[in-house]
């Protein structure tokens, strides 16, 4: 995916502009540098797979012992921390900076960029606004996302590379490799069972995001609600036109490529037809299988 070219100076700059009272505005303005320099920084680690070496900028700029303070008195004290999120919630999503949130939201052709099943209703701080309050409106920590992964990723703050759930805007090489899978099995009890098998060259850091990335969003159960209706109608056009085994694990092969071509080799439909293809049950007959 690529990655957004809003500038990070400019959208705070539209962000804070309408923040009341003027103290408040005046406050957040005087920020403006400090929260470029966090983008930049967020930037290169990212690039890197290093946001977990970001750890300088946790609960910054008031620090960490103001976020625990009780909301009542991080009101008393005006917490810039707690503006700098208002800055998120009250003046990009619902103010100013509206039509950036409504940018990247539709990044994705309108969908979801972690799951890439779900329509995009919301944005993912990649990494949580709550510990990281400096990049609460930098656009390129803000992914387009569906309310279900965003609610499944909450609020991690990676600890290590591989404890990160993947970055579609700087993890794109990791689909260099193919790591998802499915396997079909049949009788007594029919079933599609999604994993991820990471090659032995692929990068370690890769491997780990991967496997987090999947178990995280509980993709193998997303992706298992959504194969019933697709193996029905493959069925269903099998029924009309039979064909042989050998025939069929060819149709199905060439339709696993162009799965892969379209959506992406690591994509649970390409994963789902290579299944097909490996089964040997399903293409000697096990197509019939209602899937219900």
């Amino acid at each position: 995916m690529v990655k957004p070219s809003l500038d990070a100076s400019t959208v705070y700059e539209v962000c804070t502009a309408t923040a009341r009272p003027s103290g408040v505005r005046k406050a957040l303005q005087g920020l403006k540098e400090t929260v470029v320099k966090a983008a930049t920084a967020y930037e290169v680690a990212a690039a890197q797979q290093a946001q977990h070496t970001l750890d300088h900028l946790k609960h910054q700029p008031d620090g960490e012992s103001a976020t625990k303070a009780t909301k009542a008195a991080k009101a008393a004290k005006g917490s810039i921390n707690e503006e700098l999120k208002k800055t998120y919630v009250n003046r990009m999503v619902g103010g100013a900076g509206r039509a950036v949130y409504d940018k990247l939201r539709g990044s994705c052709h309108g969908l979801c960029a972690l799951c890439g099943h779900g329509a995009a209703d919301t944005l993912d701080h990649q990494l949580p606004k709550d510990s990281f309050p400096l990049l609460s409106v930098v656009p390129v920590n803000l992914v387009p996302a569906c309310s279900r992964c965003n609610h499944q990723k909450k609020e991690q703050a990676p600890t290590h590379a591989g404890d990160q759930t993947l970055h579609p805007y700087f993890d794109g090489d990791v689909h260099d490799h193919l790591w998802l899978f499915a396997r079909v099995t049949g009788p007594p009890k029919p079933s599609v069972i999604f994993y991820v098998d990471p090659p032995a060259d692929m990068p370690p850091a890769f491997a780990a995001r991967a496997r987090h990335h999947f178990a995280t969003l509980e993709l193998s159960g997303l992706y298992n609600s959504q194969i019933a209706y697709e193996l029905r109608s493959l069925g269903m056009s099998l029924a009309k036109h039979p064909l042989p085994p050998a025939e069929l694990r060819e149709h199905l092969q060439e339709t696993a490529e162009i799965k892969a071509a379209v959506e992406g080799r690591n994509s649970w439909k390409a994963a789902l037809y290579q299944g097909l293809v490996d089964s040997a049950w399903y293409v000697e007959g096990g197509w019939e299988e209602p899937w219900k």
